[in-house]
């Protein structure tokens, strides 16, 4: 198989449960969109960002969305949900089969610091393969201002990116830029969505492997269901786009050694920066 359908859900939610109204739309886009094989939601939809509902995994919401996957036969991305471990809370997106079983958990990685510092910090990358179609990433909001994430998976062998995101800031634009930027550097498709209103500005962003804008959505709720290509894909990655760059194989033939990534590297210039701590207003005078 070279085609695959996935459907981003740029659902409206507001702050506590939404889950009832998810699965209300997750069983409306199937029946008008019966051929997709993945749902994608955006970041802490389920929860609207409300810690308080913060529970274990496995748990009760996320066998909720375990029995969609299966009444419709799809994989399913919930978006996040927050997991509860021990005394960490962290940012978690299950990844769920047409069977009903989460196969992988992906624990953001970089939390929004210094606002989301009560969020535990994942360790893991995560990658999982859809038999016959090929290789997932799942990436969450801020990890993708860090190149080095997308990069990792690409690494690993990812060729479709997939990224619940929950930004309702001004630097939206500044976001989309990256999407488009980690589909051409990585050779990927990058299938970015974003919460809508009220708690998200929406613009879900889905770019493909020469960082082509495939679909760029308003800010109000959508559904954008789309045949992403692997085949076209894996012609890009092996010719470059329109026969023009290949960075993949030049990052792999390159000798060069970064130094930031050497063992206690360490850094004057970022040193210098001081805390990372909140902006405040500063004192008058």
């Amino acid at each position: 198989m070279t085609t695959f359908a996935i459907a981003g859900l740029q659902l409206e939610a507001a702050r506590g449960d939404n889950c009832d109204a998810m699965l209300a739309e997750i069983d409306h886009v199937m029946a008008r969109f019966p051929w997709l094989q993945m749902v994608v939601c955006p970041e802490l939809n389920a929860c609207g960002g409300d810690r308080a509902l913060a529970e274990a995994l496995p748990g009760p919401t996320e066998q909720r969305f375990c029995a969609i996957a299966k009444k419709h036969g799809i994989w399913l991305l919930p978006g996040s949900l927050f997991e509860t471990s021990g005394e960490a809370t962290y940012n978690t997106v299950p990844v769920i089969d047409p069977d009903g079983s989460v196969v992988a958990r992906y624990r953001k990685l970089f939390p929004w610091l210094p606002h989301e510092n009560s969020t535990t910090a994942g360790d893991e990358f995560v990658v999982f393969d859809i038999p016959g179609v090929g290789r997932f990433g799942v990436s969450n909001c801020y990890d993708m201002w860090f190149p080095e994430t997308v990069r990792a998976m690409a690494w690993m062998g990812a060729e479709v990116i997939l990224h619940p995101s929950l930004t309702s800031t001004i630097d939206r634009g500044v976001e989309t830029a990256m999407i488009r930027a980690h589909a051409a550097q990585n050779q990927v498709y990058f299938f970015d969505v974003n919460l809508a209103g009220p708690l998200g500005v929406g613009e879900s962003c889905i770019a493909g492997p020469g960082g082509e804008v495939i679909y760029q959505a308003g800010k109000g709720r959508e559904v954008i269901p789309l045949k992403l290509d692997l085949a076209y894909l894996r012609d890009v990655r092996q010719h470059g786009w329109q026969n023009l760059g290949q960075p993949l194989k030049s990052f792999r033939d390159s000798g060069l050694r970064f130094p930031q990534y050497a063992d206690k590297a360490s850094s004057e210039a970022l040193q210098d920066l001081g805390e990372l701590r909140p902006a405040t207003r500063p004192e008058p005078g």
